[in-house]
């Protein structure tokens, strides 16, 4: 009997067995699929998105970029990268980092996935604005490193001194723009000064430009700005007194505007 009973448990196994492989393998298989880039957690997409930018700057296939980000369920990849070169750079991330995916918003935003309602240039700020503040008097005017003829990729358009005495600070404010004067957001700024360096982009301010960025200067530092990689930085800028219509005097501004050339 004990014999009998020990061929039957076997017998059991076995057969449990045998319907567990055919259930796995033929009537309940499992999907083999692997998972999609959208899928992904937040962190591991913004991973994807750099080595997107990473492998444009390797190959300039900006078609097949746009396809690797679609891949992520981005309706419209351009703000998406855009917001992730701004975080980047704020948070003082990789340079390398930055600088990929600034150069990936900015083909992308040649290759006119902007919104049209978002391709009105916004107001430039002008001296005749602020009509009770009268700059000290100095003269303001732009010394551009020297480079090769035909290397720019963007011109510099204006370089004024502001007098804006509802700010709290002075800023150092920039407007970049395409060769159709439409506004680029995702620029990388690069500024420098005797005490140290800094990466900031366009875009950060939607609600007064996407090609609109400024960063906060010191009274008495003199800063270089260079737009891109390839344009000469804009030299000696400073924020220089005003005096307001009631005797006030003030740390003024100073404005910069920036336009592609090719």
């Amino acid at each position: 009997m004990r014999v009998i009973r020990g061929n039957l448990l076997l017998l059991g196994l076995g057969v449990g067995v045998v319907i567990g492989l055919l259930s796995g393998w033929v009537v309940y298989p499992r999907d083999a699929g692997l998972a999609s880039p959208e899928g992904l957690r937040q962190d591991y997409q913004e991973m994807y998105m750099v080595m997107v930018a990473a492998a444009h700057r390797g190959n300039g296939d900006l078609e097949r970029a746009r396809v690797r980000l679609e891949a992520l369920g981005l309706s419209d990849s351009l703000p998406a990268i855009t917001a992730l070169a701004q975080r980047s750079a704020a948070k003082g991330r990789a340079p390398f980092d930055v600088a990929v995916l600034g150069e990936l918003a900015l083909a992308l935003s040649r290759g006119g996935l902007q919104p049209a309602a978002e391709l009105l240039p916004a107001p430039l700020p002008t001296l005749e604005t602020i009509a009770t503040t009268t700059p000290e008097p100095k003269a303001v005017t732009p010394t551009v490193a020297p480079t090769a003829a035909g290397t720019n990729e963007f011109k510099l358009i204006v370089r004024d001194a502001i007098c804006e005495q509802g700010l709290d600070v002075p800023l150092l404010q920039v407007r970049v723009v395409d060769a159709a004067v439409r506004p680029l957001p995702g620029v990388l700024l690069t500024v420098d000064w005797a005490g140290g360096h800094d990466i900031f982009a366009t875009g950060l301010y939607p609600e007064v430009g996407l090609g609109y960025a400024d960063f906060t200067m010191t009274p008495g530092e003199v800063y270089s700005l260079q737009v891109g990689s390839q344009t000469p930085a804009a030299r000696g800028l400073a924020s220089e007194q005003c005096r307001a219509g009631n005797g006030v005097v003030f740390d003024g501004s100073v404005y910069l505007r920036w336009q592609r050339e090719r």
